[in-house]
């Protein structure tokens, strides 16, 4: 197990890379105003010109089917509500309701954070959720008659899309503002940390961790 500091858009970028949700975790139950508080929170770092924003810690392992695969043990919510954002981000551009300094953004924030041209169409995704929410996440890739009204993926991405449109920031001011998310990255390795484990561990006392916490318990933990 170890831990290190890094950009939260570190997690979606690179070679092969996909992030799974594990079939133990519960579906993703963010709500409008946890997304409301981020995109205030990416509002105040342009505005106020900040060089960072703590954004919380992730919990990871790598997986044996790719090279580039994690299994995500806790922070799938933020991972998430981040993919959903810039989901959104990239429609607006390609459907030329914003406008980009850059060209190519929607394109480079597209095969760089969210899919993988080169894989499969069934691993193409960056992010697979569990079972319902994948058919909702899928479903936002396709027209709006596609999409799986029930979920709250597509709510939170609605939530993103009207907020976007608002243009308190520009889009590349909103891109910019993603790429300052700071996050505490928690790796653990096969064979020798137990996942299902220390998730439980993490979600068992009855009550809400706070990031403190989790960070707190991962130094602990490390310390034995």
């Amino acid at each position: 197990m170890k831990g290190s500091e890094k950009r939260l858009i570190s997690l979606y970028d690179g070679s092969n890379v996909r992030m799974i949700i594990p079939v133990y975790q519960r579906n993703y139950d963010w709500t409008r105003d946890n997304c409301r508080q981020l995109f205030d929170d990416l509002v105040s770092l342009i505005k106020n010109n900040r060089q960072n924003h703590f954004f919380g810690s992730v919990v990871e392992m790598g997986t044996q089917e790719g090279i580039g695969e994690v299994s995500i043990i806790d922070g799938q919510q933020r991972i998430t509500t981040v993919y959903l954002l810039m989901l959104a981000l990239v429609k607006l551009l390609e459907e030329e309701k914003i406008t980009s300094a850059d060209p190519q953004l929607a394109r480079r924030i597209r095969v760089s954070y969210l899919e993988d041209e080169f894989q499969p169409e069934d691993k193409k995704l960056r992010l697979k959720p569990v079972k319902n929410d994948e058919m909702a996440l899928k479903r936002l890739f396709k027209d709006e008659k596609d999409y799986l009204l029930s979920s709250n993926l597509t709510n939170n991405f609605r939530y993103f899309y009207e907020r976007i449109l608002d243009q308190e920031l520009t889009a590349d001011e909103l891109f910019k503002a993603i790429q300052k998310l700071m996050i505490i990255d928690i790796s653990l390795k096969q064979g020798e940390d137990d996942a299902q484990l220390i998730f439980e561990s993490l979600n068992s006392t009855g009550l809400d961790l706070t990031e403190a916490d989790k960070v707190r318990n991962y130094v602990l933990m490390n310390r034995q």
